[in-house]
């Protein structure tokens, strides 16, 4: 089981796909570049990236001319870089680097990316560190796990004061004020039991049944069905949805293919024709003999 597109994106309420990312890890190298961008040159605090405390601190009482478009468009790249420090793409170190700022130059077409993509990589980078003992400590938008493992294992805690089940993005049915009261514990070893002891037939296999979903939703619940390969800062990462059948198939269970991606631990250096169709995703059709029943996930989404 993972964390799907369509997941993420019910989730987050955050698209995955768009035009890929203009990651530019030299741009702390051009002051003039970063100046024209944001209209201040912030302190780096590690190679490339900056604190998002410092964004904060140097708008909290600067004022702001509404008929200046040239400040406007400064404080609008500032203000994604910091929500992208705080959720998407947050790290341990609460920084943001900076090479996202050239998906930043048109603030008309900033939605254009995928940066619902960025946001998984992000969250499959830390998971992976996690699980082989590398940090102690989740990165990117951590929530997005937490409300994944209410949602579809079942796991949660809390009992709530609406049900809203129909509500999307669905981490706002999680959101504090709707917790009424805890009904079992919330610890690591207790999650970890749980999780270790679950029953396949207790996992909520289809947690948006006959939801009418956003036309914006459409491209995750499509990449769900791929083998797609997820574009962030801190490297690239595959999901693989021929291996999670289960969940792209809503219960139906499938021989998976015998082979993982050849390069899925160099996927850093792929190029070329071979990015550009990962990254738009190969559908799960293409990687079996005996496609699985592409209806089956058609009805029941």
């Amino acid at each position: 089981m993972t964390l799907t597109p369509l997941d993420f994106t019910c989730i987050t309420g955050v698209a995955v796909g768009g035009l890929p990312i203009p990651w530019d890890y030299n741009v702390r190298e051009n002051a003039n570049y970063i100046n024209d961008q944001l209209g201040w040159v912030p302190a780096f605090a590690s190679a490339g990236a900056i604190r998002v405390t410092d964004i904060l601190s140097f708008y909290k009482d600067k004022a702001i001319d509404e008929n200046d478009d040239v400040q406007l468009a400064h404080l609008t790249r500032a203000f994604f870089l910091y929500m992208l420090g705080r959720t998407l793409l947050s790290n341990t170190a609460e920084t943001i680097h900076m090479c996202c700022l050239p998906a930043l130059e048109d603030v008309d077409r900033i939605g254009d990316y995928n940066w619902g993509g960025a946001g998984m990589a992000t969250l499959y980078k830390f998971m992976s560190a996690v699980s082989r003992r590398r940090t102690k400590s989740l990165g990117g938008y951590s929530f997005v796990w937490e409300v994944w493992a209410y949602e579809i294992l079942q796991l949660s805690p809390y009992k709530l004061k609406q049900d809203e089940r129909d509500v999307l993005p669905r981490m706002w049915r999680w959101r504090s004020c709707n917790r009424a009261s805890r009904q079992s514990p919330s610890t690591v070893e207790h999650f970890r039991r749980a999780i270790d002891t679950i029953n396949p037939d207790n996992v909520n296999w289809l947690p948006f049944p006959a939801m009418a979903l956003p036309s914006r939703y459409l491209k995750s619940k499509e990449l769900t069905a791929t083998r797609l390969l997820l574009d962030g800062p801190m490297g690239r990462f595959y999901y693989l949805g021929e291996r999670v059948i289960r969940q792209v198939y809503a219960g139906v269970c499938a021989k998976q293919p015998p082979h993982r991606p050849s390069d899925m631990y160099s996927a850093d250096t792929i190029s070329g024709n071979t990015l550009h169709d990962v990254l738009d995703g190969l559908p799960i059709a293409s990687l079996y003999p005996d496609p699985p029943p592409y209806a089956t996930y058609d009805d029941c989404h």
